[in-house]
């Protein structure tokens, strides 16, 4: 088979590999490959294979085809611990009337403490030249061993109590175990200057069903008629790349869109017996993003010289434009991380490569109504990688971990007796039960609902740290 026909079967294996994209921040939350995780994240302007769909497809050009496959896992304790909640702030039972469905009805008991789950996945990509030789075409996509078309969400308040009673990591939970596609293409219009683009994609689900109640008596039984539409969201990558003094002295700068994978539609309900009412038939919006990625930009300075390179990064995030499960500004902040990382020769045919960076959490203090737990995070790479020789081919075998260790957090409620009662646009812890609350048979506010009546998981505080460490292997095969 000849080499062009080699390379357009490895893309073409891959697109189809990759065909039901969702999003997952793996690839920007370790590193892009090997090298990169090996160097704490940083390197994207070494970057010149598969990988650098991801990290700098302009680097594409400057490379030879190749193909990549790898595995990785991460062991994540990551945790959040509740602080012990104190007695006379539950849910009183003020039956039918009441607000709010009494505390002791709650399907989930409030624990201690919860963790994130950790993840595993295949990393598959390649890139070709079409025989032209200033031109690449690339595709990088992560397949999680548990599946893919992952949709996680969960409530950010005291909504939460009905469902896990916890509080959830807002970036490195379920987010990291869902599945990446991205493609690019680049071009080396000068020998020193490369520019590239291409897409990331995500699920963006649309479901508007209708729901037939036939018995007020039983509602259990419900016939339902789905219409559901799975399609996918796009946000675009553009990169530049630049080589000085014999391509020793390297640059990249690359932004990448923001990105959601949403579910959203209605379902129209109709109940038997509400017929001749305004609430016949009634309608619940879903408005729901599983997982939002910031737009980001990545300022990537190298020096590579024989087997030895440094590179240092900076990444800016925008999570101001954050949106949360309930598609809501979150109120994050932006960032700008830092990494820096070495690789130099530890034998003939073996290089060794290290990093440390540093990535400032997004999350402000949460001392009000929502609970969005992150930590600023310490990152630790290293990594090996060994020439070996199988049936005259050229094979790049390497290992990489990494450790980031969360700066230890802690948050406490700020609350009182009056405070306010919830409603849309209060970010202050609120009261669930309302102090004006009346007892429909006298007129009279009722004694159980004064003072602060609440069920949020996430009071009165709580603390979050840990650690997650990846590792995985990695063989790349560069062809003309």
């Amino acid at each position: 088979m000849r080499p062009l026909r080699i390379q357009a079967a490895c893309l073409g294996t891959l697109v189809v590999l990759s065909s039901a994209p969702a999003l997952a921040d793996e690839l920007t939350a370790f590193g892009a490959g090997a090298r990169s995780v090996g160097m704490a994240g940083a390197g994207a302007a070494l970057l010149d294979d598969s990988y650098a769909v991801h990290a700098n497809p302009a680097g594409m050009a400057f490379g030879q085809p190749g193909v990549s496959v790898g595995f990785v896992g991460a062991v994540n304790r990551l945790k959040t611990r509740l602080s012990e909640r104190p007695a006379g702030y539950d849910l009183p039972d003020l039956g039918a009337s009441s607000p709010a469905i009494p505390s002791r009805y709650r399907l989930s008991a409030r624990g201690s403490q919860s963790r994130a789950p950790g993840f595993s996945g295949f990393t598959v990509g390649a890139t070709i030249s079409a025989g032209i030789d200033w031109l690449r075409l690339g595709v990088l996509a992560f397949i999680p061993t548990t599946g893919i078309g992952n949709q996680n969400s969960f409530y950010s308040d005291e909504r939460e109590q009905y469902f896990s009673n916890s509080v959830h990591l807002a970036i490195y939970g379920e987010r990291l175990s869902t599945q990446q596609t991205l493609i690019a293409g680049s071009v080396r219009p000068l020998r020193w200057l490369s520019i590239g683009a291409g897409m990331r994609f995500a699920i963006e689900t649309r479901s508007n069903n209708h729901v037939l109640v036939p018995s007020q008596a039983n509602n259990s039984v419900q016939y339902i008629d789905m219409r559901t539409e799975t399609g996918v969201d796009t946000a675009p990558l553009v990169s530049a790349a630049a080589r000085f003094l014999d391509d020793r002295l390297r640059f990249s700068l690359t932004w990448r869109g923001e990105l959601q994978s949403s579910l959203r539609g209605a379902n129209t309900v109709q109940i038997n017996g509400f017929q001749g009412t305004p609430q016949y038939p009634f309608s619940q919006p879903m408005n729901i993003v599983a997982e939002h990625a910031p737009h980001q930009l990545n300022l990537s300075a190298a020096w590579a010289q024989g087997s030895f390179a440094a590179a240092l990064d900076t990444t800016w995030s925008q999570w101001s434009g954050y949106r949360d499960d309930t598609d809501r500004i979150a109120g994050f902040h932006d960032t700008l991380s830092v990494a820096a990382g070495v690789e130099g020769r530890l034998a003939k045919r073996s290089l060794v490569r290290g990093g440390i960076g540093y990535r400032p959490s997004p999350v402000p203090e949460q001392t009000g109504r929502t609970n969005y737990a992150d930590n600023s995070m310490w990152v630790f790479g290293l990594g090996l990688s060994q020439e070996v020789m199988i049936a005259g081919m050229t094979l790049d075998v390497s290992a990489f971990g990494q450790l980031q260790a969360a700066v230890p957090r802690s948050h406490t409620k700020a609350f009182s007796s009056s405070s306010p009662a919830c409603a849309d646009g209060v970010a202050a812890l609120c009261d669930e039960i309302p102090d004006d609350t009346k007892d429909p048979a006298t007129g009279k506010t009722m004694p159980e609902a004064q003072g602060l009546q609440t069920g949020n998981p996430g009071f009165p505080g709580w603390s979050s740290g840990g650690w997650i460490a990846a590792a995985g292997v990695q063989v790349s095969w560069r062809y003309r």
